[in-house]
This record gives C-alpha cells, sequence and structure tokens, in this order.
C-alpha cells in the first residue's frame, strides 16, 4: 500500500499518528535525506505537498493519504474520508480589511483566496457578486494593503489577524485533516484497507482518551 504524507504543519502529528497505529514510519534522519519515498515492509511513504494529496489518492498514485479539508473541498475530492483526525484543526473564516463595509453590502466583492473553489461555492450559496482573486501567499496581506477589500483562509490562532486589525465576517467552514482512501484499492484490496483503517482508528481513539483524561 502506498500512503500519501502531507508535507508541511500536518507531517509530524500525521507520522506520530501512524507509529502510534504500529506502521513503521520514517524516522527524522530518514527525512533529513529530502527523499521522498521510503519503504518499510508492505508500506511506501510518498511526501507530497499537501494541496497534492488528494490529487494522488484521487488518480490511484497513491492508495490512501492524509488531507485537509480544505484541499478536499477546493479539489472536488471523490475519496472516501472514513477517518476524522484529531490534530491540526482550525477554521475557514471571511476576513475584511479594518474599515471595509459587509460584503452582503457590496454591489462586486473583491476576495483574495488560495481557496478559488471554496470562495466560489460560498459567494454563490449567498447570493453574492465577487471577484475571486487567487494568491499563494499571505493572503491576508491582500485586505491590508487594499488589494481586496476581504480574503477567505484558513485560521489558527489568529495572530495576523489581530496584528493588523483584520475583521473577521463570518465562518465558511470548520476544517479538520481527514484520513483519505480512493475509491480503487477500497475495492480491489478491501481487507488490507479495513486493517489500515482499524489500526488507525484504535490510535485516534487511544488518543482521545488520553486527552480526555
Amino acid at each position: 500500500m502506498r500512503i500519501a504524507i502531507p508535507k508541511g504543519r500536518l507531517q509530524d502529528e500525521t507520522l506520530a499518528l501512524f507509529a502510534a497505529a504500529e506502521y513503521d514510519v520514517p524516522s527524522a534522519a530518514d527525512l533529513a535525506t529530502r527523499r521522498l519515498v521510503f519503504s518499510r515492509g508492505e508500506i511506501e511513504w510518498i511526501f507530497v505537498k499537501d494541496c497534492d494529496v488528494p490529487v494522488y489518492v484521487e488518480h490511484g498514485a497513491a492508495d490512501a493519504g492524509v488531507a485537509g479539508l480544505d484541499q478536499l473541498l477546493e479539489h472536488g475530492s471523490t475519496a472516501y474520508q472514513p477517518i476524522q483526525l484529531p490534530f491540526g484543526r482550525c477554521r475557514m473564516m471571511l476576513i475584511g480589511a479594518p474599515d471595509a463595509p459587509e460584503l452582503a453590502s457590496l454591489t462586486v466583492a473583491k476576495i483574495a483566496t488560495k481557496y478559488p473553489r471554496i470562495a466560489r461555492q460560498y459567494c454563490d450559496r449567498r447570493g453574492l457578486r465577487a471577484d475571486i482573486i487567487p494568491l499563494g501567499g499571505s493572503v491576508e496581506l491582500a485586505a491590508v494593503l487594499n488589494l481586496t477589500s476581504h480574503v477567505i483562509d484558513l485560521v489558527e490562532t489568529g495572530t495576523t489577524i489581530r496584528i493588523h486589525n483584520l475583521v473577521i465576517e463570518d465562518l465558511v467552514a470548520e476544517i479538520s485533516p481527514r484520513l483519505i482512501v480512493g475509491k480503487d484499492v477500497y475495492r480491489t484490496s478491501p481487507e488490507l484497507v479495513r486493517e489500515m483503517l482499524a489500526r488507525v482508528g484504535a490510535a485516534v481513539e487511544r488518543n482521545q482518551l488520553t486527552c480526555a483524561s
């Protein structure tokens, strides 16, 4: 089985989860080599950008992986999402510039975001007209420098919002990482998938019990 691990903020906790599920995961020394593919027994671990995990799983280049709900929604992923993971949770928010009018009051709003698909769906659900401006870097800067009146982005601590006096206007989505599984492997190797889900699910449950105690 080939499992896609997201590089970046979810990587360490994802590896810790699989280690807790008694999988032989790549070590810190392995990762220091900057290799992107590691074989451990019957598992091949591949390390890809978080936004690419749904793509690899969707197209069968990986059998399973861990991806944030933000990436799954943005890609319109049809992979199965059997387990919601207990770490890396945050919120996707509509954020306004300090003196910006509310989004609903604008004839045509301008919204910067890393998630143009999600932003478009959000506006369409509310009957709002908006120009969506895709950005790949610090999205909040668009509102600070008046490139746009609003942005849609993930919020974890809210530090950037407070520093720049930005205003949270609405919740777009609650975001959490998911263990995802491709439809093909679900169909062709059901026993292998069930074993993985049982092991990871048990590790998640142990983690939740530990946190509660």
